[in-house]
């Protein structure tokens, strides 16, 4: 009898120790952990596209891996494949989709891979000759100036929590060279996090920005390579660093 209430307590524990660490989860950590786990601070950050022609609309492929580093032991790692459609060679719009490893200092031993979800629209609002490439002497530089607006999903993040996130942002890229061209950017925006059909936190809002390099036309007029940097201005977020290769369909 004794062994039997012994092995019963143990199982009892195993059950319950799970969800008194999720219990003893911060606001906070949860409202970060849901802001990470979304394309918006899952995936590296990609420039701008180039200015296209007026005349046709363009269908494009995306691949993306990125990691957030500099949190603990809590190394997020995601992969991400997405299909952009960009109107008359201006405004896109995207989905996106893939997996990203569970936080599994959080999870526990739920711990495994989540999906995620994204959409997202980017405007050109201006695009101006070589004011910033001039300076280095570039006269076939580009500057293009855009406005954006995402959305993204997570299910089961944490045992019956999942996550959303709405961002806006204003990149701006800057390509340089005329035959490969190099492009840097920058991805300033803000970012609200909150629960979708789960229990958790209040909704919260955060200020991110990336950077990152690319090269652009790279071996063939359609193919895109980026290096990208994000940091989210709260708490222990570390650095998300990743790379993405773009795949425009030309007419």
């Amino acid at each position: 009898m004794r062994a039997r209430l012994f092995t019963a307590a143990c199982a009892l524990i195993v059950l319950i120790a799970p969800a008194r660490a999720r219990a003893q989860l911060s606001d906070d950590v949860i409202q970060i952990l849901r802001l990470e786990s979304t394309p918006i601070g899952a995936l590296p950050p990609i420039a701008l596209p180039m200015p296209a022609s007026r005349n046709h609309d363009y269908w494009g492929g995306r691949l993306q891996a990125g990691r957030r580093v500099g949190r603990g032991a809590a190394d997020l790692g995601t992969v991400a494949a997405g299909i952009d459609f960009q109107y008359r060679g201006g405004s896109i719009i995207g989905i996106t989709g893939g997996y990203q490893k569970k936080d599994c200092e959080l999870a526990g031993p739920d711990c495994g891979s989540h999906a995620l979800f994204g959409l997202r629209s980017r405007i050109n609002l201006m695009t101006g000759g070589p004011t910033i490439g001039a300076l280095f002497g570039d006269k076939n530089a580009t500057s293009t100036l855009g406005g954006e607006m995402g959305f993204g999903y997570a299910p089961n993040i944490l045992p019956d929590m999942n996550a959303c996130t709405i961002d806006l942002g204003m990149p701006l890229s800057v390509s340089m060279l005329q035959r490969v061209r190099v492009v840097s950017y920058i991805t300033p925006g803000y970012a609200w996090d909150f629960s979708c059909g789960s229990g958790g936190p209040p909704a919260h809002g955060s200020w991110l920005t990336g950077f990152g390099l690319g090269i652009q036309q790279f071996g063939n007029r359609s193919t895109d390579i980026f290096i990208g940097v994000q940091k989210i201005f709260r708490g222990d977020t570390g650095y998300q660093f990743g790379v993405a290769v773009t795949y425009v369909r030309l007419p």
